[in-house]
């Protein structure tokens, strides 16, 4: 009896001892380590640099609307008027009563010119002055006036016009001929694909390297033979909150061979890189970065070690901030693996686990990568 109640309790100890948690795992990179991103590729959609869905600022009836989809038009060509008519109305009925407060203003200015040298001279009194000037100042703020309304009108008339801002080619065209528009209302959609762009997504491991990228070589789905050469244009500052990828933008032009159309999906990959003093400076994210000591001007950055998966707190010289994060002068070579994301919550000596690092895409066929 006293045997069995003793594996009874040692079998409940067993069950009651929580099992040790794992290594948490944490965001972190390698550092300088070009040649990584020669061996990826990278997918993104084609989408035209320039892009304006065009409308009317003035409301009307659609009179004529000579746009087409897949039209190409040069810059100011014109894509719809609305029937001018009231407009024109408008013009006409001001132009007349700016001809009429102009008259009425010349002869309250004859009758100032006038009165006043009798006032000087005593004949008349004072206030026959001022009744006279008051006449007068009130028929120039009338002139003024409708002026001002004559303008607007002029302008709402002019807008009745509706023109491209820029060559490209026509996508959408959404009201039909006769059809009553209300301001601000879309119109037609044009996009210049002459320049176009896309956006691929950098992971966190590989995002301090892209600064370094000179050219990029995109092959679309569509024209899988045909090379368009790109550049980076823009390099997002913050992640994914799902992904962890960061958005970086590539510029290209339109190929001479094919016609890129924007939703086209293409891939990405790197075919120059600028590995000039890649030793020498490296780029890390912000959220890198944090005191060495609390309220202290030094700065550091937690860097893994991969054997053993300790973190160590390493001290680091911050130069100037650039495309991808700020700039690391010394404290770090290529290789180091630092922590992107929660350097405020760990602790030195701490063991974590690194990210699993991404195959490397296999290299297109005539690659000799």
């Amino acid at each position: 009896m006293t045997l069995a109640l003793g594996l009874l309790a040692a079998g409940c100890s067993d069950k009651g001892e929580k099992a040790a948690a794992p290594p948490r795992l944490v965001s972190a990179f390698q550092v300088g380590m070009t040649e990584q991103l020669g061996q990826r590729q990278f997918q993104g959609l084609a989408k035209a640099e320039r892009e304006a869905v065009l409308s009317f600022r003035v409301p009307g009836q659609i009179f004529t609307l000579p746009a087409r989809v897949g039209q190409n038009i040069e810059a100011g060509a014109v894509v719809a008027t609305l029937d001018a008519s009231p407009y024109q109305a408008e013009v006409t009925r001001l132009s007349a009563d700016l001809d009429n407060a102009r008259a009425d203003l010349k002869l309250k200015t004859d009758q100032y010119d006038r009165v006043m040298p009798l006032v000087k001279s005593g004949t008349y009194p004072k206030s026959r002055g001022d009744d006279a000037l008051s006449a007068k100042q009130g028929s120039e703020a009338r002139v003024a006036s409708v002026q001002s309304a004559l303008d607007r009108a002029r302008i709402d008339l002019d807008l009745t016009v509706l023109k491209s801002p820029f060559a490209g080619r026509v996508v959408a065209v959404y009201p039909e001929t006769f059809e009553e528009v209300r301001t601000q209302q879309q119109i037609v959609r044009v996009v210049d694909i002459n320049s176009l762009e896309a956006v691929i997504d950098i992971p966190e491991t590989l995002i301090s390297l892209v600064p370094r990228i000179e050219t990029m070589e995109a092959r679309f789905d569509a024209f899988p033979d045909v090379p368009v050469q790109g550049k980076i244009v823009e390099i997002g500052s913050e992640a994914s909150a799902v992904t962890r990828t960061f958005p970086v933008t590539v510029g290209m032009q339109q190929p001479k061979d094919a016609l890129v159309l924007p939703g086209m999906a293409g891939n990405f990959r790197v075919t120059a890189i600028n590995t000039a003093g890649a030793t020498a400076a490296m780029v890390v994210p912000p959220a890198s970065i944090r005191p060495l000591e609390p309220g202290k001007d030094a700065m550091a950055v937690w860097v893994v070690d991969p054997a053993s998966g300790k973190v160590a707190l390493r001290p680091v010289m911050v130069g100037r901030i650039v495309q991808g994060g700020i700039e690391i002068k010394d404290g770090l070579k290529p290789g180091d693996w630092v922590v992107s994301a929660g350097a405020n919550s760990l602790a030195d000596g701490e063991i974590v686990r690194l990210p699993k690092a991404p195959e490397a895409a296999k290299a297109p066929a005539g690659d000799a990568s």
